[in-house]
């Protein structure tokens, strides 16, 4: 019952930042649509950003379970991952931009840092250290720096296009283009020969 009603929180969290934005998340109104009391909500999230932090977290491990059911490894899953997020950010284009904003505004400290950077950081981290283990990755690889240049690049994407520069029809494959021409220089010869297959 609990788990039920905090995924129809979190759902219409989700919902109503896709339509409305941050800025037309109403704590009230979302009490209505999750059926919930507001005082309900405000115990269980404390405050608007608590919520959309637990709606991300969510949402994240939504993304996580579809990569990891995908069943691949290695360079796969690096790429399944990069076309997960992708799709989201297209299916979701006003949450996406929400959560943008959010990030970008943010001090260093904020819990929506370590959300978002630090958990695409480690995915980063986590693959690279498969591909190095599958022999996809050149040996001589600074994974630390690389993981960061994927993360960077990835937002810098989302960046150009919340900023008008690469249109929303355009953004998956600007998106996983830009992760792909990244990681060329540092896979081995096979593992390129699949990548630029994507290009």
């Amino acid at each position: 019952m609990q788990q039920q009603r905090r995924e129809r929180i979190l759902l219409s969290t989700r919902d109503q930042l896709s339509q409305f934005g941050y800025e037309g998340l109403n704590m009230r109104e979302l009490s209505l649509i999750a059926d919930v009391s507001t005082s309900t909500l405000y115990n269980l999230y404390q405050s608007k950003d608590t919520l959309i932090l637990a709606a991300l977290e969510d949402l994240l491990a939504d993304i996580n379970a579809v990569v990891v059911e995908s069943g691949t490894s290695g360079l796969s899953r690096f790429l399944a991952r990069v076309d997960a997020v992708a799709e989201q950010i297209v299916e979701t284009p006003k949450y996406a931009e929400a959560m943008g904003k959010m990030l970008f505004s943010a001090d260093a400290h904020d819990p929506i840092v370590q959300m978002m950077i630090g958990t695409s950081l480690s995915f980063n981290g986590e693959e690279l250290a498969e591909m190095a283990d599958c022999g996809e990755l050149r040996a001589e690889t600074d994974r630390k720096f690389l993981a960061r240049s994927l993360s960077s690049t990835g937002w810098s994407t989302v960046l150009m296009w919340m900023k008008g520069y690469v249109a929303l029809h355009d953004f998956k494959q600007e998106y996983v283009r830009n992760a792909i021409s990244m990681m060329l220089p540092y896979v081995t010869q096979a593992a390129e020969a699949r990548l630029r297959q994507r290009l």
